[in-house]
């Protein structure tokens, strides 16, 4: 697994400031977070936008675009196995909202990362100071 900055370095994504280090690809597969309650997939990138459906823990979407960043979020287009097709935030500094599929099929009891020791897994800052914004 990728630490953040190393994470951002290969994707070069350093133009968020507000949002955690990303974690998924485009190509890949999210599944929705154990910690993540209910997820809007909406329209466009951004909380204002419509809905377009709720997911909910364990489902599982295909990355098909993305990152865009608005606000405090990364924001992934993603499609759900029913074809609906919108775009969700990856996560806050409190929790990622969704989680690379493969890492949640090798390590189903470690789906549970932190962003804020992904972005600085030494305690100290990687990519920003590893504040919570």
């Amino acid at each position: 697994m990728l630490t953040g900055l190393a994470r951002a370095q290969q994707t070069g994504l350093h133009a968020c400031p507000m949002a955690p280090v990303p974690r998924l690809r485009v190509g890949g597969t999210a599944v929705i977070s154990p910690l993540a309650g209910q997820l809007n997939l909406r329209a466009l990138p951004a909380l204002s936008t419509g809905i377009v459906t709720p997911l909910y823990q364990g489902n599982r979407l295909s990355v098909i675009d993305g990152p865009s960043c608005n606000g405090h979020y990364w924001w992934w287009r993603v499609e759900t196995i029913n074809g609906l097709r919108g775009w969700a935030a990856e996560g806050s500094w409190e929790r990622y909202y969704m989680i690379p599929g493969d890492e949640f099929d090798a390590y189903p009891a470690r789906v549970i990362i932190d962003p804020v020791a992904f972005a600085c897994p030494d305690g100290r800052p990687a990519i920003r100071p590893c504040v919570v914004p």
